[in-house]
């Protein structure tokens, strides 16, 4: 099977969950006769499924939208990381946290505006993320295999799929 089969299968199947789930909660809200309380939490609850359905379809849309295969080029790695970082500065800054980079020259091959969109939005939710006078360390190196980078302390679980 092809990878955007794949992907369009699993999109459904993912969406036809919170569907299914809105769905059995208002069918079983209008066989009820309850009360206002009861039908006030029903809503809520319908609010709730709808709120995780919108979420989903960012996602997936924003899945979609990314090019199956960027251009690949060759890229100074730590100019790239250098960039990002200069950008983030004053962000960092306002919020009382540092940035730390330690990067040694490494060429790369990637999609150099995609991969410093990537480094941008990382960066921008750990620093939403760390305490006042914390900091963050940004590490590039070469190794025998390819390039490896590291962002300590990293994103936190519940913005994983943000980032996404």
């Amino acid at each position: 099977m092809n990878p955007q089969r794949e992907f369009m299968n699993e999109t459904f199947h993912l969406l036809a969950q919170p569907i299914t789930a809105l769905r059995a909660t208002v069918e079983l809200g209008l066989r009820n006769e309850s009360n206002a309380a009861a039908g006030r939490q029903i809503l809520l609850d319908c609010l709730g499924l709808l709120d995780r359905l919108m979420q989903d379809l960012a996602v997936f849309r924003e899945t979609a939208s990314l090019d199956e295969e960027p251009p690949l080029a060759s890229c100074d790695g730590r100019a790239l990381l250098a960039s990002s970082v200069e950008e983030m500065a004053p962000v960092a800054q306002s919020c009382g946290v540092a940035l730390h980079l330690s990067a040694q020259a490494a060429q790369m091959q990637c999609s150099g505006p995609l991969l410093q969109l990537a480094i941008f939005v990382l960066l921008d939710a750990m620093i939403a993320c760390a305490p006042r006078g914390g900091g963050i360390s940004i590490v590039l190196s070469k190794h025998e295999d390819g390039v490896r980078l590291e962002l300590c302390p990293g994103a936190p679980p519940g913005r994983r799929q943000e980032l996404c």
